[in-house]
């Protein structure tokens, strides 16, 4: 009888227990109503909305086009892009005027176009992108509630993208918030605000895609925010916003056709710095060292034996700058800057720009293998600085021209060049005076295999410059490398590259 009661008693107490977590637990299932969730992500889009209707601003801009031989009309627009691998893929926000005639003098006309701003400070401060409103000759300012003001140029900064304009108006204005974007995370939801294609206060929604991507070709300083909320021309110099209604980036690029889910916005931290310089000074003053770079590849590390893909290839160290100075060379590969390690290209770009002018840095490098430390002393970007030249853009080929005697087949890596004579030079409209270009490479040979290509300009083999047959043989015989290959520096399209090729036969399917 008594074991009987005691099995009766633990039976009572579990079904006690069942029945009291049954009880605590069905609350909360039924409190969990279908639909709960996206309900309330739907009021947070909801929410920021309207809580940036009243900062975002639509932009026109009216311009004098025309009046010079020999150029496309809108084509000042696109001056940023030409020259750049990505050329066709990058596309300006400001592509709504007319195109003219390649040929004959043009009388001057006024055109029209459209971009977004920020509303970045209620004294009537906007912030924007500087290609929206580059040489414009008239802006006018629509707010939200459909109110318009012409507004004035504060301040550009060409290198950055990002313009600042005031406008003076007797109504009150609402400065958008700006968010710390260093403390942004892929997969964080964000949303773009703008007037792409001319359609005021449109609202996209996406993610934050990547951080930090740097080496477009688009700007002289890029950090760019990725993101997939769609972004289409009219968007550009509006904001990125979190679900705090907090700004984190300014829209700056789309990659390839609008909608395509890849778009660019320039963060809120290094917009605003250059919004608060232009609005107390009229400029921006950032230090620099005066490079190019480009990330370390796969091939260049197992060439060197570094163990891993952390660094910054040099591929273009500019005369009289503070690298030029200090000794920095082409190829050189930076692996850490006052003892920081050094990851990527965008890695080196944030030190130098968190620093001043006079700064002393301290550079660890490889050399053709060799560790070296280079102090450089950082000094005042030239407001000129990575800006090119619409003319020095210009890179098609006047005519194919004759074979003459200097052109020689290198039979060991597949490739055919010629000595680059000042007159090839000017037709095939480079800067660069010296060098070896490539007239024909081999199917299935080692520079095929590596990615050269015809119209290619080699500069570098292994650290030697290379201008004729001479140099070319003796810089292959010099290789830098533990490995069978040798690392070329050359010009394509006006913008310096490395490629390794192996000195190996490539293996046939």
């Amino acid at each position: 009888m008594h074991r009987t009661y005691r099995s009766r008693d633990v039976l009572a107490v579990v079904f006690s227990l069942l029945l009291i977590v049954g009880l605590v637990g069905t609350p909360l299932v039924a409190s969990a109503e279908p639909g709960q969730a996206a309900r309330e992500l739907q009021m947070a889009f909801t929410t920021v909305a309207k809580t940036l209707k009243p900062s975002v601003v639509n932009i026109r801009v009216e311009r004098t086009e025309g009046g010079q031989e020999g150029q496309s009309l809108g084509e000042d627009e696109e001056d940023q892009f030409r020259g750049t691998p990505f050329e066709d893929l990058f596309k300006d926000f400001f592509r709504n005027m007319p195109r003219g005639r390649k040929f004959g003098p043009r009388t001057p006309f006024k055109s029209e176009a459209a971009g977004s701003g920020v509303i970045f400070n209620a004294n009537g401060t906007i912030l924007t992108n500087n290609h929206v409103v580059k040489g414009a000759t008239k802006m006018t300012v629509k707010f939200h509630d459909g109110k318009e003001a012409p507004a004035t140029m504060v301040g550009q900064d060409p290198q950055s993208d990002l313009a600042v304009i005031k406008v003076n108006v007797d109504f009150p204005l609402q400065a958008a918030s700006f968010a710390d974007s260093d403390k942004i995370e892929v997969g964080q939801w964000c949303m773009a605000i703008g007037s792409p294609l001319g359609l005021e206060q449109s609202v996209t929604v996406g993610v934050v895609s990547a951080l930090g991507r740097s080496g477009i070709g688009a700007t002289a300083i890029e950090d760019f925010i990725q993101t997939d909320a769609s972004i289409n021309p009219g968007n550009s110099g509006g904001p990125l916003v979190d679900l705090d209604g907090r700004v984190i980036g300014i829209n700056t690029l789309i990659f390839a056709a609008p909608g395509s889910g890849i778009g660019f916005a320039i963060p809120s931290n290094m917009a605003s710095r250059v919004a608060t310089q232009i609005s107390e000074t009229g400029s921006v003053e950032r230090p620099y060292i005066g490079i190019t770079m480009q990330a370390v590849t796969p091939e260049l590390a197992e060439h060197f034996s570094l163990g891993d893909k952390n660094g910054a290839v040099v591929m273009e160290v500019n005369p009289d700058t503070p690298s030029a100075k200090a000794g920095l060379q082409q190829m050189d590969i930076i692996r850490s800057i006052d003892g920081k390690e050094i990851r990527s290209t965008s890695d080196v770009q944030k030190y130098i720009l968190s620093r001043k002018v006079g700064d002393k840095v301290s550079f660890d490098i490889l050399r053709n293998g060799e560790k070296k430390t280079i102090p450089i002393v950082l000094e005042r970007m030239p407001r000129t600085f990575g800006l090119r030249d619409p003319e020095d853009l210009l890179h098609q080929e006047k005519g194919s021209g004759k074979k003459d005697e200097e052109e020689r087949p290198y039979k060991s890596l597949g490739f055919s060049f010629k000595v680059l004579t000042p007159e090839l030079a000017e037709s095939m409209r480079i800067e660069k005076k010296s060098g070896l270009v490539v007239t024909d490479v081999g199917e299935n040979s080692p520079a095929a295999e590596a990615g050269l290509r015809p119209r290619d300009v080699i500069t570098q083999i292994n650290g030697k410059a290379v201008t004729d047959e001479a140099t070319l043989v003796s810089a292959l015989k010099s290789p830098s490398g533990a490995k069978k290959s040798s690392v070329f520096v050359v010009i394509r399209e006006g913008t310096p590259l490395f490629l390794v090729i192996s000195s190996e036969t490539p293996k046939k399917d």
